[in-house]
């Protein structure tokens, strides 16, 4: 596993959060995997709406 610092915008506010992903993720399945997490995310903090992916990057 590897860490990962996903960052994204909901209504004018950044949001980070570090989530674990497997290391073989790679590409598209990489941005899947995250575009996912943020979904959930979104979902535990009572976020609705659209967002924007801004960032991701191994910590």
């Amino acid at each position: 596993m590897e860490y990962h610092r996903i960052s994204f915008i909901h209504d004018d506010t950044e949001y980070s959060f570090i989530k674990a992903m497997n290391e073989r993720l790679t590409g598209h399945a990489l941005v899947s995997a995250c575009r996912m997490e943020v979904q959930i995310y979104m979902k535990e903090h009572n976020l609705k709406g659209k967002y924007i992916l801004t960032g991701m990057a191994k910590v």
